[in-house]
């Protein structure tokens, strides 16, 4: 879940020059002015034209967080540092970026989010959690025969996060819903990806995208696999962590010259634009011609970490956000580390 900070601090002035979410549009949101209808009411009267949707699909999971101390080692028992440890949340790559997107986008322009719930009781409670943003989930699946993807939180006194996905649903889907996706692909203004769910439903949806040429930002988050050249031209914004950047080069990483190296690495196979996240040492966009650009890390409201999960959830939601309005790739990245 994306924090009423980041939204705070997006509204504060801290994009330079011409920003989404303008005075107006800010006083207007919070007076209840502006609905998410997907249409906006222009200041000069009358009604635009509706601003295409940004469309999420991916995984949807309850999480079960329990705080710890420390990571168990191989073979050990430890006790949770919080004995009523074990809260449920709605969770998920593809949930956490699709609120993201509902709460950071101008109030204009829909989130669309497409995913498969389980056949449990936590399905209900995902619904209403992710429907409660403005997120609009009319053609995600009910599964009749799996349950809600689940996720393990390891949440550790510095914030750090560890977990693992159970897919349940996730896992389930088939080539005939993906393939029923097509209309929502070519009326979106960009898609977000995950690897919570099966390669074959992200390469599909990278395939109908390039078709009709709206970008694809493909988080790499999740399942440990490779990803193929051939992907990897099709996607416009390849956006791994640090760790998963070591994953998919073989590289070991330990300062920014050698983020950068790794990502070109990638772009020399296809890549067009690696967006990596470095937690406290800030963002690192490298391009195919070899540039680059580098954000600094904004430190955290009241300048306490407390729990990182979904942290790169919410810089890819709120960067989608700012792109698909045709921000300076600069504000992008400033917008998405507020």
């Amino acid at each position: 879940v994306v924090a009423s900070e980041v939204v705070a601090a997006a509204l504060s002035g801290g994009l330079p020059g011409r920003r989404t979410l303008s005075t107006w549009q800010a006083h207007l949101r919070k007076s209840g002015g502006v609905p998410r209808t997907g249409r906006v009411v222009s200041l000069r009267g009358g009604e635009e034209e509706p601003k295409k949707p940004i469309l999420v699909i991916g995984s949807v999971n309850v999480d079960i967080i329990i705080e710890v101390d420390r990571l168990p080692l191989k073979d050990e028992t430890i006790t949770a540092r919080n004995p009523n440890s074990g809260m449920t949340a709605a969770g998920g790559k593809g949930a956490n970026q699709a609120v993201g997107c509902a709460r950071l986008a101008d109030p204009g322009r829909k989130t669309q989010f497409v995913c498969r719930f389980g056949n449990d009781a936590h399905a209900t409670m995902l619904k209403e959690e992710i429907s409660k943003h403005g997120v609009d989930i009319s053609r995600s699946v009910e599964s009749a025969e799996h349950p809600s993807g689940q996720g393990y939180v390891l949440l550790e006194a510095d914030g750090a996060v560890s977990s693992v996905v159970v897919g349940g649903a996730n896992a389930a889907w088939t080539e005939a819903e993906v393939y029923g996706l097509q209309d929502l692909v070519n009326r979106a203004s960009a898609v977000l990806l995950q690897r919570e769910v099966p390669e074959f439903v992200n390469t599909l949806v990278t395939n109908f995208a390039l078709a009709v040429g709206v970008p694809v930002i493909q988080d790499v988050g999740g399942e440990d696999r490779p990803i193929e050249d051939a992907m990897l031209k099709k996607i416009e914004y390849l956006a791994p962590n640090l760790t998963e950047l070591e994953r998919l080069t073989g590289m070991k990483i330990s300062n920014r010259l050698e983020v950068i190296d790794a990502a070109k690495t990638l772009t020399a196979r296809g890549a067009k634009n690696v967006l990596v996240t470095c937690g406290k040492d800030g963002a690192v966009l490298v391009r195919a011609d070899g540039g680059f650009i580098a954000q600094a890390c904004i430190p955290a409201p009241g300048g306490v970490v407390v729990d990182a999960t979904g942290a790169g959830d919410a810089f890819r939601a709120a960067f989608v956000s700012a792109l698909v309005d045709d921000l300076p790739m600069r504000e992008c990245l400033r917008f998405a580390a507020a």
